[in-house]
């Protein structure tokens, strides 16, 4: 099957208004469907799915377009992957592109293995009888059945080769399991032996919901204690997992941290599954490093405000500081979550505990800086130079860090009081740090791309695009639209397609049913981005007149091409007004009375 007969096929498979439904909760209006736009802030819903015309458009900003369109706008990919993504979804099969067949293959064998081992484990958690202990965890956890399948949470047997023998029979060789991270060699001879026994076993799966890698838990005993051994073992570096761009959870929040704006970063699984579980969805895990520039990259999709909350020890204290640089660095916004000293050690406990601390702990969430401030009051000893000079020390060479001087200038106050210090004597510090610290002022900060909003339209090109969408939808209207445009020069953009509609018009000479005819009249003409704008019209004029009967829309369109020409005299004369002056100017003579005689036929 050629390239676009694959485009085409998934697109007669799958209905627009089922993929966006999975994203936006979309409500009749009319023959669309209607929400808030996903790609700008706004209040009044004005993004709109057409289940006939297969294609979304958003009055609000513009983005508009078709399933391929809509998939790579919100998950942030590049026309191929959306593509394979759509492809699986509709059940289509790729042919393998040219050049990195054996990559591409590679990955998908290892992903494959590793979904396979994941519902190997999910099912144990929940039928298998050496699953008891796992299956005790999760109630002492007082995980719901949902969250489990949500999660898709299991137990590895404990075994030395359980899950090998599985995968081997379903068709994965030894080498494939061991490149995916499901085995390990053994140092004893050439043999493998799986890398997951007996523990709690949590999937890591990318934005797109893949099955990446593993994290294991060793289950605790009933007395809460964990045996011993490392607690956790995770999937090591492969092809298709990579620590450094995974975020647990991002799947299930990536959405959620786009309707709120915000990402809530904690350190563990359980942190994530828990406030889930509890409501809060827009949580994901960095497995408890500091954040990376590849994870920031992905969270810039859905959002650049975060909130951190890493835990109280001083690993936790360290990733934070070093997720402080980057995630500043990069142009988001952040502010530190401190846990109130009767919520628990983590926000696991605190979710558990009670839910309702855990939304005011992210409410109340604080600007770094205040973090760092909170900290060094904590931790110096006010009474002692030396902890006093090491504490401001440190926090200069973060305020030094800080590019906006009027922000600098709010800490160094905050500052001052604190160590009842003279704000002009910390100031002559900072400015003795100068640039050789300003890290932060020496990296050039990625800034999300701010969504623009198209430039207000003229009336003139309002009127233009009504005209167009009521003949295109109401065909009686085709006459009086085809005739009332005649000989007028139309705004840029529309001309076009004006000229092609008066061409299939004249060609027909026909009130039927024109619509379809038209679209395939286009198609035949290879006008792919031509039937795009009529479409969007088709949409807009339905949202805009479609309730209204027959005789009202004749009346409508005698309006609009009133208003129409109106404008074309108005926008003609200002034109003039403005030549005049130039040829005033120039004293081109011959100039001004061809003008003078122009302006006199429209006043006559």
């Amino acid at each position: 099957m050629s390239g676009d007969g694959v485009i085409d096929e998934i697109k007669q498979r799958l209905d627009i208004a089922e993929v966006v439904g999975d994203y936006l909760q979309l409500k009749r209006a009319g023959t669309s469907l209607r929400a808030c736009c996903p790609f700008h802030d706004e209040k009044t819903a004005s993004f709109f799915v057409n289940p006939e015309r297969q294609i979304y458009h958003c009055f609000g900003c513009g983005e508009g377009g078709d399933i391929f369109e809509f998939i790579q706008k919100m998950e942030g990919l590049e026309f191929p992957d959306a593509l394979r993504l759509l492809a699986g979804k509709a059940g289509v099969k790729l042919q393998p592109g040219r050049g990195d067949d054996g990559q591409r293959s590679e990955r998908r064998r290892l992903l494959e293995a590793n979904a396979l081992a994941a519902k190997l484990y999910h099912k144990l958690l929940l039928e298998d009888e050496r699953a008891s202990v796992a299956r005790e965890y999760v109630e002492r956890r007082a995980l719901s059945a949902s969250t489990v399948e949500d999660f898709l949470l299991g137990y590895s047997p404990d075994s030395w080769d359980a899950t090998s023998k599985f995968l081997m029979s379903r068709g994965f060789s030894e080498s494939e399991l061991f490149r995916a991270g499901l085995s390990v060699k053994s140092d004893r001879g050439s043999g493998h032996y799986d890398r997951f026994r007996g523990r709690m076993m949590f999937p890591i799966r990318d934005v797109h919901g893949e099955v990446i890698g593993f994290t294991a838990r060793v289950i605790p005993g009933a007395d809460g204690r964990d045996p011993e051994g490392p607690k956790y073992v995770n999937t090591p570096q492969t092809v298709i997992y990579d620590k450094s761009r995974a975020l647990y959870g991002i799947n299930l929040a990536k959405q959620h941290i786009r309707r709120e704006g915000l990402a809530v970063v904690v350190e563990g699984n359980m942190d994530v599954v828990s406030s889930h579980q509890a409501g809060v969805k827009n949580v994901v895990a960095s497995s408890g490093t500091a954040l990376t520039s590849e994870q920031l990259e992905l969270f810039r999709r859905f959002t650049d405000r975060l909130v951190l909350s890493f835990d109280a020890d001083s690993a936790g204290e360290s990733a934070a500081k070093r997720g402080i640089d980057a995630v500043v660095a990069a142009g988001f916004s952040i502010r530190m979550l401190r846990l109130p000293p009767n919520a628990g050690k983590d926000p696991d406990d605190c979710v558990r505990k009670d839910v309702e601390l855990w939304k005011r702990a992210i409410v109340d969430a604080e600007p770094y800086m205040s973090w760092y401030l909170n900290l060094a009051s904590e931790r110096t000893d006010f009474s002692n130079a030396e902890s006093k000079r090491r504490a401001a020390a440190e926090l200069l060479q973060e305020i030094a860090k800080i590019p906006n001087q009027v922000e600098q200038s709010h800490w160094i106050s905050q500052m001052a009081r604190m160590f009842s210090t003279p704000e002009v004597m910390l100031f002559e510090q900072l400015r003795r740090l100068g640039r050789s610290t300003s890290t932060r002022s020496q990296v050039q900060p990625s800034i999300a791309t701010p969504v623009v909003l198209p430039a207000r339209k003229e009336r003139l090109d309002i009127c233009t695009e009504y005209l167009l969408g009521l003949a295109l939808v109401w065909p009686s209207l085709s006459k009086t639209v085809v005739g009332g445009l005649s000989g007028s020069e139309l705004p840029v953009g529309l001309a076009e397609l004006y000229s092609n509609y008066r061409e299939f018009y004249t060609s027909i000479r026909s009130d039927g049913e024109k619509v379809p005819i038209f679209r395939s009249w286009l198609a035949s003409r290879d006008k792919s981005v031509i039937a795009r704008q009529a479409a969007i019209l088709e949409l807009q004029a339905e949202q805009e007149f479609g309730e209204l009967p027959l005789e009202s829309l004749q009346e409508e369109t005698g309006k609009l091409i009133g208003e129409f020409k109106s404008l074309q005299i108005s926008h003609r004369r200002q034109e003039l007004v403005r030549a005049m002056s130039v040829a005033e100017k120039n004293g081109d003579l011959e100039k001004i009375k061809e003008i003078q005689r122009e302006l006199g036929e429209m006043t006559a």
